[in-house]
């Protein structure tokens, strides 16, 4: 059928309907379509089901309301059934609220297209609609639309484009990219062949994993995403966020809640507006930044920039990159200790100070140089030092904390 065109308007003939509650039971033919009435204790119900030879086409479901499911099949064609229920005990006004939204559906060359059109906000009050689709698996693309109704997709092998203005999003085996938004609802993903990019604007998001970059984004829910195959880039309005794998960059900003990151191939941006920030190893360096909690950075190799302004700072440095003594990394914190571990034979430059240091003092395993100064009742501790020769400097700063900075051990990492 591909290159023609037709459309369709599902339709019920009087015959069909003669007995409200009997049901018809017979399968779809394939190319046709049934459409049955039926009582289902407090429900009314209309069934409408059928079969189209497709090949394997881009689909398109777009719906006012109602839930949809669509799983990739074993056979060419699309199979559907579309279930709108009910509730009350007057048959001729359920049926009359049923038949509130029209269902069609059109072809032009390889998209077929379904669209449900709810008759006006009664209808949308009162029904509820489930739209079950079977594609074929090696649908190229699929793209779903709902105005309110949760969206299951499972099984397509193709790219995929899923919206709901009101209800939560589930997608697991996907073959392709896949792009997920929701105004009120979470995103919940299983596994994806390509990249990710994820919306919601009142809800968590988890991804088991993803084969390229993830973009995920919530206005107010937490975010896990246990591996992805690229770089990742979260955004939260107020949730923690967990990452466990990723071979690419990570950059994660959230309002409030803690940061845990995993095992990171590359670098790590990271700020949160109140929680702790934990990584387990970063391959490219980290830069983060709390506004109240501890950080703990384990098995950094490149530069590391750390601040929290009421929290400690742990920080476990295996190499930075070569090149002249400046820039290189930073820890600072307001009210709280830094304990830093760095290897042996590391060339680094460090200069390390404790403000006020009327109770926190700066202690090293390396042969650094102190001075202390003693101005307005206060005192200044100070470190300097090179390690391996010297090279990119590290600079490390509390007030009011300790300072402690040690040779690298075969320790089990913190997380």
């Amino acid at each position: 059928m591909t290159g023609q065109r037709f459309h369709w308007t599902l339709m019920v003939s009087a015959a069909a309907i003669l007995g409200l509650a009997g049901v018809r039971s017979d399968a779809p033919r394939e190319g046709g379509q049934e459409t049955r009435y039926a009582r289902e204790g407090r429900f009314f119900v209309r069934e409408i089901a059928g079969v189209i030879p497709s090949g394997s086409p881009r689909i398109r479901i777009e719906t006012d309301l109602g839930a949809v499911s669509v799983r990739g099949g074993s056979e060419p064609n699309v199979r559907y059934r579309i279930r709108v229920r009910v509730a009350g005990d007057d048959d001729t006004d359920a049926r009359r609220q049923a038949d509130g939204l029209a269902v069609s559906a059109s072809r032009a060359g390889d998209l077929l297209l379904f669209r449900g059109q709810a008759a006006g906000l009664e209808a949308e009050r009162n029904l509820r609609i489930e739209f079950e689709i079977t594609v074929p698996p090696n649908s190229p693309r699929l793209e779903v639309t709902t105005g309110a109704g949760d969206v299951q997709v499972t099984g397509v092998g193709g790219t995929v484009s899923l919206e709901s203005r009101g209800g939560s999003i589930v997608a697991r085996d996907i073959g392709g990219a896949l792009e997920a938004e929701t105004r009120g609802g979470n995103i919940e993903i299983g596994r994806a062949g390509a990249g990710l990019r994820l919306i919601t604007a009142g809800g968590s998001v988890r991804v088991e994993s993803a084969g390229g970059d993830v973009h995920a984004q919530t206005s107010g829910g937490e975010v896990a995403i246990a591996r992805a195959s690229g770089a990742v880039q979260v955004e939260s309005g107020g949730g923690g966020v967990r990452i466990d794998s990723t071979t690419g960059d990570v950059v994660v900003a959230t309002n409030g809640g803690n940061i845990t990151l995993g095992e990171i191939g590359g670098a790590v941006t990271a700020a949160t507006g109140g929680g702790s920030i934990r990584v387990r190893s970063a391959g490219g360096g980290v830069s983060c930044q709390t506004a109240a909690g501890p950080i703990v950075l384990n098995g950094i190799d490149g530069p590391v920039r750390a601040v929290t302004s009421a929290g400690s700072i742990r920080a476990d440095i295996t190499a930075f990159p070569a090149g002249p003594r400046t820039g290189g990394s930073d820890l600072q914190t307001f009210m709280g200790d830094v304990v830093v571990s760095l290897p042996e034979g590391l060339p680094v430059t460090i200069r390390a100070l404790v403000d006020n240091a009327a109770g926190g003092r700066i202690r090293s395993e390396f042969p650094l140089r102190f001075t202390r100064d003693s101005e307005g009742g206060g005192a200044t501790e100070i470190a300097e030092g090179d390690i391996g020769g010297g090279g990119s400097v590290l600079k490390i700063r509390t007030l009011g904390g300790n300072i402690v900075i040690l040779k690298a051990r075969a320790t089990k990492r913190e997380n």
